[in-house]
């Protein structure tokens, strides 16, 4: 594997013939060195296993001549080539009319500026190894994967850059803002962004940062008179009608709160006192902003800016600013930087809120979502209550249905016409019966009667015949015709032999008894003439 140094302007013409990228190490090389790569390739090392390195390019050496020249970086023109005895740099009069003012040739691009920049730096071999050291700011605490950092002393400030697998190797400490640091690496420039930051090989911690430590020592003290202590915040309302807004007017903090406030609730009044967030005038305008905004009244107050560099925030570690804001009657947020930035205010403040649209939420409650969510509530109720009431609707109709099925009334009604059905029924049904039971026993009446009167003439005729028969055997009756009934005693006297020479009968007549003495017994036998 052989690595290449390619300017960025001539990635395309080595991709084209075959190199390739390492994304990790950021650096092009190739499997096999063709002729056509060896322009690129300077002897540099192979890249270990993977393709992984240290992060350190070595850049390709262009001619000096073509990259150099005053009229080409500050006025964006190529010399002519020397000809008919000319020095190099020389314009002829019409070379010299045709760079006049306002001569659209005598213009580069920004691209073309930024690449004549970028050639400069991998041309020049002071770039390619730096030592550099200083204290460590802009660094938001997070790798993602990289590390993204500047260092800077009394006057000014420089980015860095600590890829992934560099870091792997090279940071054996925490890296923080604050620390005093020493960093090996090349200078790169970006041409896409235009500007210049340390890819860093190397890193060695020398200690806490002078501005650091004198921040360090004011948050101590201010710690150690309460002015940080929970007992002294006081509580944010939760309903205020005047939010105080103390930040720059020009600012993306007072849009970022002004667009969240309105999103929440339009009816609280916001604010705001314009005032300089960095720079020399910072400190006394944000005093009296604070200052301002207490005395008027506001139920809640907001104190910040967007984010900035650590150099940025210097006004909100001010210790006048610090103790204005612990004074302050009002409630203050605290909306200065973002996650990872952290500024003295925050502890004094009564709220710390990590950006301007975060204190908004926190200051101004979220009422047109409740409102939504009620009238969300309110229209899910009303169609729960239209679909019931629908529901009991159609119950009640089918109940009142079912119930005109079972009306008192009606039912009554029905049952009478029906009962006088039944009576109807019962009294055809009765009468029928009765009628039939009338000619039956009318015909066993007339029956009964024929019988009865056969019956009688039947006993009569044969009363008649024994009546005949039992005056034909009546002693009565044959007395009448001069018989007479003999007694003896009371008894009948009914043989000869049964009376004797003396004895007193009783001869009955039809008409009467006589009395009689027997005076002789003649006595004969039966068949006897």
């Amino acid at each position: 594997m052989y690595r290449l140094d390619v300017p960025y302007r001539e990635k395309d013409t080595v991709k084209a013939l075959g190199a390739r990228w390492n994304p990790v190490g950021r650096f092009w090389y190739c499997e096999e060195l063709t002729e056509a790569l060896k322009p690129w390739y300077h002897g540099a090392e192979a890249a270990p296993a993977g393709g992984k390195t240290d992060g350190a390019a070595v850049r390709k050496a262009a001619p000096p001549a073509s990259l150099f020249l005053q009229e080409e970086l500050f006025f964006g023109t190529k010399p002519a080539p020397s000809s008919g005895g000319r020095a190099a740099g020389e314009r002829t009069a019409g070379e010299e009319n045709s760079l006049l003012p306002g001569d659209p040739s005598r213009y580069k691009t920004v691209s073309e500026i930024n690449g004549l920049i970028a050639d400069a730096f991998f041309a020049t071999s002071l770039f390619r190894r730096i030592l550099v050291k200083g204290e460590v700011t802009n660094f938001n605490g997070v790798a993602r994967p990289h590390y993204y950092f500047s260092v800077k002393d009394a006057k000014a400030s420089l980015p860095c850059r600590l890829w992934a697998e560099t870091a792997r190797m090279a940071l054996k400490f925490k890296l923080e803002n604050g620390q005093q640091v020493a960093l090996t690496g090349r200078l790169e420039f970006y041409e896409a962004r235009g500007e210049a930051a340390l890819i860093v090989s190397e890193i060695v911690n020398i200690g806490a940062g002078e501005a650091a430590l004198k921040l360090l020592e004011l948050k101590n003290k201010l710690e150690a008179e309460g002015i940080f202590a929970p007992e002294h915040k006081k509580e944010v309302p939760k309903h205020p009608k005047t939010v105080g807004i103390i930040t720059s007017k020009d600012g993306q903090a007072i849009r970022d709160i002004r667009a969240v406030s309105l999103r929440r609730d339009p009816y609280v009044q916001l604010l705001l006192y314009h005032v300089n967030v960095q720079g020399k005038n910072a400190v006394p305008s944000i005093l009296a902003g604070i200052r301002y905004m207490d005395a008027v009244g506001a139920d809640t107050l907001i104190v910040g800016r967007g984010g900035g560099s650590n150099e940025d925030l210097d006004a909100f570690n001010d210790e006048a600013v610090v103790r204005a804001v612990y004074a302050a009657r009002t409630p203050v947020i605290s909306a200065v930087g973002h996650e990872g930035h952290w500024t003295l205010i925050d502890f004094a403040a009564d709220l710390r809120a990590a950006t301007p649209s975060e204190a908004a939420e926190k200051a101004v409650p979220d009422v047109m979502s409740d409102v939504k969510r009620l009238t969300q509530l309110k229209a899910g109720l009303d169609e729960k209550m239209r679909h019931q009431l629908e529901k009991r609707r159609l119950r009640l109709a089918t109940l009142s249905a079912r119930l005109a099925g079972h009306d008192p009334v009606r039912l009554l009604k029905e049952r009478q016409e029906k009962l006088s059905r039944e009576q109807e029924k019962l009294e055809r049904f009765f009468g029928e019966i009765l009628k039939t039971r009338q000619d039956g026993l009318k015909e066993q009446a007339e029956r009964l009667l024929r019988n009865m009167q056969e019956a009688f003439r039947l006993r009569q005729m044969r009363w008649e015949l024994l009546t005949v028969k039992l005056n034909g055997l009546s002693p009565t009756a044959k007395l009448v015709k001069g018989f007479g009934y003999i007694t003896l005693g009371g008894q009948p006297l009914t043989s000869a032999a049964m009376a004797a020479p003396g004895d007193a009968l009783t001869v009955r007549v039809h008409d009467g008894e006589l009395d009689a003495q027997v005076t002789g017994v003649r006595s004969r036998k039966i068949g006897e003439e």
